[in-house]
């Protein structure tokens, strides 16, 4: 799935009290009008999330809100874990809080995955470096 960035802040405009006192004045590293790579989707604050990888980083994907974005992919990757197909509107998508939908390591094990990759451990970067090659290599079905 890909999605283009159409908001690069988050304001009382765009977002719920929990998604500001989430993002606490942080300067988002995401580029109005860029496309970016889906890499996972989660649930938080009642929110859907994407994780994409920012502009200052490939190492690993951070998550920001989904209204900060617009799918214009809607199909979903075939090395998810989890059967989606051409999401239209995340308004018929539904998972579960804290609930991660990626690749089979990272949906399994969720949070842990999530936290081990950003510790640097090899295991999790091999996995995911793997994954995000597929998904960057890969073309619309």
């Amino acid at each position: 799935m890909k999605v283009r960035c159409i908001s690069d802040f988050i304001s009382i405009e765009n977002s719920p009290q929990s998604i500001i006192n989430w993002a606490n004045n942080s300067e988002l590293e995401i580029t109005l009008g860029k496309v970016y790579s889906v890499y996972a989707m989660s649930r938080h604050f009642d929110v859907i999330f994407y994780y994409i990888l920012s502009d200052e980083s490939n190492a690993y994907p951070l998550a920001f809100p989904h209204f900060l974005f617009e799918i214009c992919d809607s199909d979903a990757t075939q090395f998810w874990g989890m059967s989606i197909d051409n999401i239209k509107s995340l308004d018929t998508f539904y998972i579960e809080d804290g609930e991660v939908i990626s690749f089979r390591d990272w949906s399994l094990k969720g949070d842990r995955f999530y936290e081990n990759l950003l510790e640097g451990n090899r295991e999790e970067v091999i996995a995911f470096e793997k994954f995000r090659d597929n998904i960057d290599n890969s073309v619309s079905r």
